[in-house]
């Protein structure tokens, strides 16, 4: 029931402040005493011939938030004692332990920096220390790999927010490719640039994998959307995966993919669609952290390529495989690595180190989520390993190795000496020897996954020669193929003969996996040089229901539509996957209506196409046209059109009959008015066309017809509640008086409905809270969203109004507090279960459906809900007092037109014309012209106040169909 997931970094999904943890056991929260360290492995239940050993614990380490192996063995651990307060105070400290004599203990124990406030992420190589540590991305400087910095930290990248201390810049990882990656969640946005750079310069973030170049110095944003993602690692072929928390909890990550977010919009407005999860499903709760594809080599063959990630609520290491689709991949469910009986174990990072064991950081503490403060313990924290009889502590120093040596390590069966050989050989630079040494085997060796290493090698080294990656590009290994593409077009500029290979692998190659890589690299070619590769892409009518490809195929075309709207055209009659064609069509109207001189050039030549297109694309065609005009009222008419108006009017396809008369409305046609006019008017008529007609008039602004709208709010049928909201475009006090005289024989639906049209303008709440008091509208219909929306027009008379017969919108922490222990004594569990649950349901879709779905039903302003909510004070929390953590993209926008309409809403999209919100009654997109004031509220979309005017029983009811983990 909140409006803003608040996920802990490592520790939440849902926000909940002030209650004692140990009355919450469905997080689980630990209701033990801790337990000592040893203890706490020996119970973990892993597979048979696995066990657990404690590496460090309290006191020699407290809170390590992120921890890394250098190429020595060495263990550097970063504590946090400040998290959850950022940036807290200058005493938190990176660890460095070893284990010198090779015995599997970390006998040795350094501290490398003390003095270091809130950080998050710890990555060593280059000579340094690389520390996340909002709002910088910090280098220390340790050329000689002593553990004692050589001088003083420097800001290498500032601009890192820490709105969500749980979201900020973590997970460091060096990719295959030489970069620096790393991950942000959604509700802390940054703006990234090296220190002194313009605000036009930096790189906006939030919900995203980032990377950033050690030796080209250059910051990108790799792929974006999800949460909070807290977990990335590679298989063995190069594809990239990341865990998140509440939505769907595992991605196939590919660059320059957008993926569903949980809140707001894509920096990019004309993203249109996105790339779902690969996730096989959901777990009982949405808290995650840490990642790792285990590569190892000393595990059984059965986990190598498992995916293993923490699962924060559950005390359990989770685990995953991957089966091909296409494209990309879906992952399975295996059972669970490791589960823990001690409920104060958090584990947040597995890695594999250079015996192929495990190493796993546990934040252990009595409680998961960073809101519950006042009783976290700061003064504790494990490292484990997870091992076999295969697993022998062995003493390395690949720092000390020849550079042949390095290179003869990208053959090892574990990934640890492969990663750190790779990472040493970059920053040594290339030489003929190494140089030869790895094209043999990228060239020679049977095996793709140690060609790939080479690859990568020679790739990061700058080696990585033209002739050389042609040969690559004609592999038989398609993870090579397609891992060349991407490495050449890393810089944008790749030579004409490998452009000429790019376009002929798009149009030829066999394997959907080139050409997703190919779909990723066109993203960074100029325009100019993309349109070949694009045509051969977008003719795959193989590829048009795969996971992927239609999606990172327009990503690739998005802007070069925009920019080349005729040569976009071109795409669009070539193409043979259906979503192209509504997206081409949208992208060519929207750029026509950015160009303020109303250029119509693209639009003409589309309207052309249309004439020789078959049936399905025209639908799908002006369907994109009508989404890009939406919130427009006219059009500028290109001389084409008339000619395909009357084209499409002839189409057997009635929706494309109708979609044409509509845009032909915005171009200004009087007959396209009078067809939807009397498809409006007509009782015969499908009602979904007459709803259709009902939104193009009301999108006019056509007082003329609110008449006819005002006949079909009055009466009985499948259009009434369209017929409703529709009337709250409209200023006429036949509105306020037919909606209320009507009250009383709506359905429930019809109602809420019935109601967001009466706050919709002063007047109309002026008559609102007469009916309220004379008793003609029920008090008990006044619901918290209904009072916040009075609330949002500032009048003092309808705040006094409110205070009398509501309540407080703001309470106090006292009343809060008073409120949560006067519901408890009448939700104990036994009147719960005596509830009734079919009730409760009805009082959810009264309350919380026109935010929250639950089961598939209800709306999405707020975070979808999964049931099983099987505690009270969890519940009362998050419901009581829902402004506790709110993200910005789940604060409500209170928006003024010029006409004295009152909209709120949360922001979904916006661009420099128009702003697009989902608000109670459905998603509007208003023009920004046409808006005279803007306010963004600093409470949640979610009132307080919600159960207020439930009476006691509702209440229990409602509580009940909460905790039911399916529909009734």
């Amino acid at each position: 029931m909140k409006a803003r997931a608040s996920l802990a970094l490592l520790l939440a999904t849902l926000g909940f402040c002030e209650a004692d943890p140990t009355r919450d056991p469905a997080r689980p929260l630990a209701t033990n005493e801790a337990c000592a360290p040893k203890a706490t492995a020996s119970r973990m239940v892993v597979p048979d011939g696995f066990r657990a050993e404690v590496i460090a614990s309290e006191p020699a380490i407290v809170q390590p938030i992120a921890y890394t192996l250098d190429d020595r063995g060495r263990l550097w651990v970063l504590e946090n004692t400040n998290y959850p307060n950022c940036p807290g105070e200058a005493k938190d400290r990176i660890l460095v332990l070893e284990d010198a004599d090779g015995d599997g203990s970390f006998e040795k124990r350094s501290v490398f920096l003390d003095k270091v406030t809130f950080s998050s992420g710890l990555a060593v190589g280059f000579g340094g220390v690389w520390l996340g540590s909002p709002p910088n991305l910090l280098f220390i400087p340790d050329k000689n790999g002593d553990a004692v910095p050589d001088g003083p930290a420097r800001i290498v990248l500032d601009g890192w927010g820490a709105e969500d201390t749980h979201e900020t810049l973590n997970n460091f990882t060096w990719g295959p490719d030489g970069w620096l990656y790393g991950t942000q969640g959604i509700f802390t946005n940054s703006r990234v640039g090296p220190p002194g750079a313009p605000d036009a310069e930096r790189v906006p973030l939030n919900a995203c994998v980032w990377r950033y170049h050690p030796v080209r110095k250059v910051f990108e944003r790799w792929c974006e959307g999800v949460s909070n993602q807290w977990g990335l690692d590679w298989n063995d072929h190069g594809e990239a995966f990341f865990a998140a928390c509440v939505v769907p909890h595992l991605w196939h990550a590919i660059e320059g993919a957008h993926y569903p977010r949980q809140a707001g919009s894509h920096f990019d407005p004309h993203v249109y669609e996105d790339i779902q999860t690969i996730a096989w499903g959901r777990y009982e709760k949405a808290g995650y952290c840490g990642a790792m594809v285990y590569l190892g080599g000393a595990f059984p063959a059965e986990w190598r390529d498992n995916f293993l990630f923490n699962d924060v609520h559950m005390n359990r290491l989770r685990c995953e495989t991957f089966t091909r689709e296409g494209s990309g991949y879906r992952s399975v469910r295996k059972t669970d690595f490791l589960t823990s009986p001690d409920a104060w174990f958090r584990g947040l990072s597995p890695q594999y180190g250079p015996d192929g064991g495990v190493f796993l950081s546990d934040w252990y503490d009595k409680v998961p989520c960073h809101q519950q403060r006042a009783f976290t313990d700061r003064s504790n924290g494990r490292i484990y390993k997870i091992v076999n009889d295969q697993v022998k502590p062995r003493v390395v120093n690949l720092a000390g190795a020849s550079n042949l040596d390095l290179v003869k390590m990208q053959l090892d069966p574990n990934d640890w000496h492969v990663r750190h050989a790779r990472r040493l050989l970059q920053e040594r630079g290339p030489s003929p020897e190494t140089t030869a040494a790895l094209e043999k085997i990228l060239l020679g060796n049977p095996d793709d996954t140690r060609q790939l290493r080479a690859l990568w090698v020679l790739h990061s080294q700058g080696a990585l020669s033209e002739a050389t990656a042609m040969l690559a590009m004609k592999s038989s290994s398609e993870f090579v193929r397609g891992w060349t593409v991407t490495c050449r077009a890393e810089h944008g500029n790749p030579s004409r003969a490998e452009l000429e290979l790019f376009a002929q692998l798009a149009k030829s190659d066999p394997s959907p996996s080139v050409r997703l890589r190919i779909a990723s690299a066109a993203q960074k070619l100029p325009i100019g040089e993309r349109w070949p590769i694009l045509s051969a892409l977008a003719a795959h009518d193989e590829d048009v229901s795969d996971h992927n490809l239609p999606l990172m195929n327009w990503y690739a075309a998005e802007d070069a539509v925009a920019e080349e709207p005729l040569r976009g055209v071109e795409l669009f009659k070539s193409t043979r996957q259906p979503r192209l064609h509504e997206f081409i069509a949208r992208r060519i109207l929207a750029a026509s209506l950015e160009d303020e001189s109303g250029s119509t050039a693209g639009v003409g030549a589309l309207s052309s196409a249309l004439t020789e297109a078959d049936s399905p694309t025209r639908a799908r065609a002006l369907r994109g046209l009508l989404a890009a005009a939406k919130g427009r009222t006219s059009l500028s008419e290109p001389d084409e059109w008339p000619a395909a108006c009357e084209v499409l009017k002839a189409d057997s396809n009635p929706d494309v009959r109708e979609s044409a008369r509509t845009l032909a409305l915005l171009f200004g046609s009087k007959s396209a008015l009078d067809g939807i006019r009397a498809t409006l008017t007509d009782p015969s008529a499908p009602a979904g066309s007459r709803r259709k007609a009902m939104e193009s008039l009301v999108a006019r602004h056509d007082t003329a017809w609110l008449d006819p709208i005002l006949d079909l709010a009055s009466q009985p049928g499948p259009l009434r509640i369209d017929a409703i909201r529709s009337l709250a475009g409209f200023e006429d006090p036949r509105i306020r008086l037919g909606l209320i005289e009507a009250y009383p024989a709506l359905s429930n639906e019809e109602k809420s409905a019935a109601l967001v049209t009466l706050v919709a303008r002063p007047a109309n709440i002026e008559a609102l809270i007469a009916a309220f008091d004379s008793k003609a509208i029920p008090l008990k219909d006044l619901t918290a969203p209904t009072a916040r929306l009075i609330q949002g027009v500032h009048r003092e008379d309808f705040d006094r109004w409110l205070a009398r017969n509501f309540g407080s919108l703001h309470p106090s922490d006292a009343e809060r507090r008073a409120d949560i222990e006067r519901y408890r004594k009448f939700l104990g569990t036994d009147s719960i279960l005596s509830a009734d649950v079919k009730n409760g349901r009805a009082v959810f879709q009264r309350t919380c459906s026109a935010c929250h779905s639950m089961f598939g039903e209800g709306g999405h302003i707020g975070p979808e809900l999964p049931g099983n909510f099987k505690d009270t004070d969890y519940l009362l929390q998050n419901i009581v007092d829902p402004n506790a953590i709110i993200g910005r993209d789940y604060q409500q926008t209170f928006i003024t037109l010029k006409d004295g309409n009152l909209v709120a809403g949360v922001v979904t999209a916006e661009d420099d014309r128009t702003l697009t919100l989902r608000t109670l009654a459905a998603p509007m997109t208003v023009q920004k012209d046409l808006i005279s004031k803007r306010e963004l509220s600093p409470q949640s979309m979610m009132p307080v106040g919600l159960l207020g005017v439930l009476e006691e029983p509702e209440i229990r009811d409602l509580f009940l169909y909460l905790r039911q983990s399916k529909a009734p």
